[in-house]
């Protein structure tokens, strides 16, 4: 690491418009994807996700639910499935690689508003808006 930008995702392919208003997370699946967690304003979301080229590939907005969809953390398991929290409506979104939403995860054990994850071999940490950190055991077979 020695601090040499090797690359920056700023615009969509036409040069000018803007691919981002607020990119509050950032990451990237073994399949080289990069998904960006995008604050669009102060109670919505979306989820963005982008060839390692910069290319845009799909944009999640969440479903239709009671409460806007509010993403802040991203995360993948080893098949590179997508899990995304959105706080607002306390729940996880387990979605396909290629951004197909699949499931709600965790739902029979009381998350609510769920902030930050984390994802280390079958262990899925949720960190609550409330103060909590809790591991799940996750089956992604």
């Amino acid at each position: 690491l020695n601090g040499d930008v090797i690359c920056e995702y700023e615009f969509q392919e036409d040069g000018q418009t803007r691919l981002f208003t607020v990119p509050w997370r950032v990451k990237q699946s073994t399949n080289t994807d990069i998904c960006v967690v995008n604050w669009t304003s102060e109670s919505t979301g979306e989820l963005m996700i982008l060839s390692f080229t910069g290319s845009l590939k799909l944009v999640y907005r969440g479903q239709k639910l009671e409460k806007k969809f509010k993403p802040t953390d991203v995360v993948f398991d080893s098949h590179c499935n997508i899990i995304v929290s959105d706080t607002f409506n306390s729940k996880i979104h387990l979605l396909s690689p290629d951004g197909e939403f699949m499931k709600y995860v965790v739902t029979e054990n009381g998350i609510t508003y769920p902030v930050s994850m984390s994802f280390y071999k079958p262990t899925l940490w949720i960190g609550t808006y409330d103060g909590l950190v809790k591991l799940f055991q996750f089956n992604d077979k």
